[in-house]
């Protein structure tokens, strides 16, 4: 039986998507043939036509190469056609898709496209957030047969064992299922099982996927690495995160809804990983790493310090403690992602339910410093209410912390939140579903369109310069050439800082 994953994202979306790698190697450990279609690396012709001039700039220490030197002899793929090519060639009984909202809409075109011309019939199972969020709106679709809601590990593997041997699907759980045909049949969803064990969960199979997922520079030198995630939960209650409606979802699940593999098991898993595919740079992708109680930290030490790795992580300001950057340094850590989102308290209390103060963030970068500790931070522009003086805040206070370079996002609102929730006027339940690209269309703050995308666009070429040229940055919207000259002086000021 041969089962088709489908991971459609942008072009160099390249965060390495672990959920599939899961899904591919439990399938695969039990004897189902797989194939994988993954956009990450296809080149579309939009790549060519389109001049990216609203993408946010960042300044990196300079590599021997990069991931554009890695992509630039690559052909221009017709997508649709690719994927057509794929199916009529590997001939799938199921294609799974994994999809978030922000490519939720095209993966269903995708297959609508190749549901037309494909020769032979196929089985369709959407999983991930969206379809977990709004599953009655994606059972909709004509084309989708099946939708997981939750975790998919044991659900996928079920269903496709279920299928093969032509028995009954209505009592897998976590699956949603049709009954019927046409305009006749009838949705139902079956009961929802309990978390999965993740000290079960197998080591990631890493073959089926592009080399060029493993492309990680970091302070000037190339390293092969990936995401692994260690846990899966998070104590906090954001209005822009979908948690808190996930939370309330899964209630029956378990009692424990932030769940930890074991340090022995996370040891294993990486020193696997680092001999067969010779990974040695990991970015855990847990929700905040150090939520971890302190002798689970220790003991991943004593088992992760002899692998000689290296790894970043994200964390929470209020779990940072002395004793926890210790620890984790010396496991191997040289880089960490705070949240700051908005140099507004009131704005980060109210608006996005972080009760988390500039001084408790100023506290705990202080100590990851101390630590010699890479520091990354995560900002959001475009929020409710929020003006251009604002976001001037925000930068401002990045700067003061020295952030030297801020991940930024505009806020996209996501259904299920609190935020989509208290301020979307108009719904999903049109039968569009923006991707991230169009997070400024939903027009949130009181900032235009235009002065949305400068802040995206300029974000840290404020916080690279110094504050006499910010005037400049500003006009360079009207002044043509001067942005170009201002990234120019920038980047020399990063390369002193560097050398």
């Amino acid at each position: 039986m041969r089962i088709l994953l489908v991971n459609f994202v942008n072009f160099l979306q390249t965060p390495f998507p672990e959920g599939v790698a899961l899904l591919s190697t439990i399938l695969r450990n039990n004897g189902f043939e797989i194939e994988l279609f993954d956009t990450a690396f296809l080149k579309p012709p939009s790549f060519l036509n389109k001049k990216n001039t609203s993408a946010g700039i960042s300044f990196y220490k300079t590599t021997e190469y990069s991931i554009g030197d890695l992509i630039k002899d690559d052909p221009v793929i017709d997508i649709d056609q690719q994927f057509i090519d794929v199916l009529q060639l590997f001939e799938p009984d199921i294609v799974a898709v994994s999809t978030m909202t922000t490519n939720y809409q095209q993966s269903v075109d995708l297959i609508k496209k190749a549901k037309l011309i494909s020769n032979k019939p196929f089985r369709v199972i959407f999983g991930g957030v969206h379809p977990t969020l709004m599953p009655d709106e994606v059972m909709k679709e004509d084309i989708i047969d099946y939708v997981c809601i939750g975790e998919g590990e044991e659900m996928l593997l079920e269903v496709c064992n279920t299928i093969k041997e032509n028995g009954d699907l209505r009592g897998i759980k976590n699956l949603c299922l049709k009954i019927g045909s046409g305009e006749s049949n009838e949705v139902v969803k079956n009961s929802l099982r309990p978390f999965i064990d993740l000290n079960t969960l197998p080591t990631p199979d890493l073959s089926i996927f592009d080399e060029r997922y493993f492309f990680k520079p970091f302070q000037g030198v190339i390293y092969r690495g990936i995401f692994l995630s260690t846990s899966r939960g998070c104590p906090r209650g954001c209005s822009y995160c979908v948690n808190n409606h996930l939370n309330r979802l899964f209630e029956s699940c378990g009692q424990n809804r932030i769940r930890f593999q074991a340090p022995t098991i996370v040891a294993k898993h990486i020193s696997l990983i680092k001999k067969k595919y010779d990974i040695n740079w990991i970015r855990f992708s847990d929700d905040t790493f150090l939520m971890r109680p302190l002798e689970d930290l220790c003991e991943m030490t004593s088992l992760l310090k002899p692998l000689n790795i290296m790894f970043g992580c994200a964390v929470d300001p209020v779990t940072v403690t002395e004793e926890k950057v210790s620890k984790i340094k010396e496991m191997g850590c040289v880089s960490m992602s705070i949240g700051i989102e908005t140099g507004n308290e009131s704005i980060r209390h109210k608006i996005l339910g972080r009760k988390i103060s500039n001084n408790q963030i100023r506290k705990a970068i202080q100590i990851i410093k101390a630590y010699d500790i890479k520091i990354s931070a995560f900002n959001m522009i475009g929020l409710p209410g929020e003006t251009c003086e604002n976001v001037f805040e925000t930068i401002r206070f990045n700067k003061e912390l020295g952030i030297p370079d801020a991940n930024l996002y505009i806020l996209y609102p996501f259904p299920g939140t609190k935020i989509y929730n208290d301020y979307v006027t108009h719904s999903f339940n049109t039968g569009h579903f923006p991707s991230m690209d169009e997070a400024p269309s939903f027009n949130l703050s009181k900032m235009t369109y235009e002065e949305l995308n400068f802040f995206f666009r300029c974000f840290n070429l404020f916080l690279v310069l110094p504050e006499s040229y910010w005037d400049k940055i500003w006009s360079s919207r009207e002044i043509s050439g001067s942005y170009d000259e201002l990234v120019k002086i920038a980047q020399e000021i990063v390369d002193k800082k560097n050398l």
